[in-house]
């Protein structure tokens, strides 16, 4: 009975101070986010709110899929500017940005049905032009093939490779120890944000990149959220099913594609040695995407890393320009054509 007493007397204030901690984390979280609301609407998904932001008018309609735990704020130079040409939307997929997360599946296919809905209750029609970042490429990828009728044009934008698992040097080993440490790596993130330890560390910031800076409120309000703590990693253990998924398409048909790349002749200061050797497999996959349209054309970023649309956005906007020209009756490119601007 003492011990008893004197175990309660030793945590009471403790569990008061970690209680402390939580509810401020969790105030200021609410603070940042009503300083900083998301650009956009909200619709109900199959009971979750997703954030979609539209800008711009005209047709055919640019849809931007960001890549793995990235969101829609990343893109918001590129749609500034292509949004002066055309209709852009952007969009958080679930437990990213400002999208609730999700339970369960969280696969291509998944997110194809629900990207699919979002658009049809945003009144968002075709034709479109999907353009993927990244793990966003097999998405595009896996949309177009189940619903080929609504596709006008498709970009890859530095796109994830179905075989990139197997191809990429060390990845495989990589991708199967993150995934054996996923689910400890997840419960000390939920403790350290939910106490609001990471908060009291300064750690709740982050830095956009320098064409964001003007974000720079928005990218916090982002962070340190009880609620969404590994939303943004919910793909991450169905990456390799998605690739599988994404395999499926074959072809885009007589759709023009657009594949811009990041450079790799780039300096390689600070790579791995997995990481220099990644480059010459990952610009030959790459140019390998140019047989699923023989309406195709590449793009080389020069200087460019995998990022293209922070490193080279002028690029970016230039090359989805000439994409949305092309749809609207103007000058083909050099269709199957590889180049570096």
């Amino acid at each position: 009975m003492k011990l008893a007493r004197t175990v309660a007397v030793v945590a009471l204030p403790f569990l008061l101070v970690l209680l402390a901690f939580s509810l401020f984390n969790l105030a200021a979280a609410r603070w940042q986010y009503a300083r900083n609301p998301a650009p956009g609407q909200f619709y109900l998904v199959y009971g979750k709110q997703m954030h979609l932001n539209c800008s711009g008018a005209g047709t055919p309609t640019v849809v931007i899929e960001a890549g793995a735990s990235a969101n829609s704020l990343g893109w918001q130079a590129v749609q500034s500017q292509l949004s002066r040409l055309t209709r852009v939307c952007t969009y958080d997929r679930a437990g990213h940005g400002w999208s609730e997360p999700r339970t369960g599946l969280r696969d291509a296919e998944t997110i194809v049905r629900e990207l699919h809905s979002l658009l049809e209750l945003a009144g968002v029609k075709g034709p479109l032009v999907l353009a993927g970042h990244s793990a966003g490429g097999l998405y595009v990828r896996e949309y177009s093939r189940e619903f080929p009728a609504d596709i006008a044009g498709v970009a890859l934008i530095d796109s994830s490779s179905p075989v990139q698992i197997d191809e990429l040097p060390g990845w495989r080993q990589s991708y199967e120890a993150d995934k054996n440490n996923f689910a400890r790596a997840l419960r000390g993130e939920r403790i350290r944000v939910w106490s609001g330890w990471e908060r009291l560390l300064g750690r709740c910031h982050d830095t956009p990149s320098k064409e964001l800076q003007y974000l720079a409120g928005q990218y916090d309000a982002q962070m340190c959220r009880p609620e969404f703590v590994g939303g943004d990693e919910s793909e991450f253990l169905f990456f390799e099913a998605t690739c599988q998924q994404a395999a499926r398409l074959r072809s885009f048909g007589n759709v023009p594609l657009l594949i811009i790349s990041q450079d790799p002749d780039r300096p390689r200061d600070a790579m791995t040695a997995n990481a220099v050797a990644g480059l010459a497999v990952w610009s030959r996959e790459q140019e390998a995407l140019k047989a699923l349209s023989p309406l195709s054309w590449r793009v080389i970023a020069r200087g460019s890393g995998h990022g293209v649309q922070h490193d080279r956005p002028g690029l970016v906007v230039a090359e989805m320009t000439r994409l949305i020209t092309l749809l609207r009756g103007g000058p083909e490119p050099a269709f199957g054509s590889s180049k570096v601007e």
